[in-house]
């Protein structure tokens, strides 16, 4: 079905979080219906809370305009390697109505860890989380062998809550779950998320 219902549009978005997984072309014409059809309430920081794996994208504008309709069309990540993005409110703030903390963006293969982090803002009134990679690290298992900073670093993320929503990346979440999340990036791809567990949140170690 390339036009689904509002209703149906989430059934099969609920799909993607088990075994029988619909086809990319259906998941596809969910997204943009339940993104055409929401209503747009703000988008609250806790409801993000916690860890999710990268499960299901299409490309950007650009690479769809490069590669054609094979990637435009979305397709499921496989096992390996593993994707994850962990979202955590900043220390000392009451999580409910807090709109800033970090992201924690990993990709694992094995024990081997390559992990991206920097702060975030959930933009008052709208359903957009910006976000910034300031720092990078590599592990093997709990073993952090290199640690540093990306682009400008420190000096980014001193900056990164002043600068305009057109200077920064983000998310347009249009669909949050508790199992789920789904959102177009500025670059105009869609993804989805799905949880990985619904107590546990990552830590925020300032500075």
């Amino acid at each position: 079905m390339l036009n689904p219902t509002l209703d149906h549009a989430v059934a099969i978005l609920t799909r993607v979080t088990i075994a029988d997984r619909p086809t990319p072309a259906e998941v596809v014409a969910a997204l943009r219906t339940i993104e055409r059809s929401h209503p747009g309430e703000p988008l609250r920081l806790a409801d993000l809370l916690g860890t999710w794996r990268l499960t299901f994208v299409t490309g950007t504008t650009k690479t769809r305009q490069r590669a054609g309709r094979a990637i435009g069309a979305g397709r499921y990540l496989p096992g390996l390697p593993k994707i994850t993005l962990a979202y955590g409110a900043e220390i000392n703030s009451e999580v409910q109505l807090s709109r800033s903390g970090r992201a924690v963006n990993t990709v694992a293969i094995g024990s081997l860890k390559l992990t991206v982090t920097g702060p975030i803002e959930a933009i008052t009134g709208k359903r957009i989380l910006a976000f910034d990679f300031t720092r990078w690290s590599v592990a093997i298992g709990h073993w952090v062998v290199y640690r540093g900073e990306l682009g400008q670093g420190a000096a980014s993320e001193a900056t990164f809550a002043d600068r305009p929503l057109k200077q920064r990346p983000f998310f347009n979440y249009f669909w949050v779950s508790a199992n789920a999340i789904a959102a177009r990036g500025k670059g105009g791809g869609l993804a989805i998320w799905v949880r990985l567990d619904e107590v546990e949140t990552p830590p925020i170690v300032p500075g």
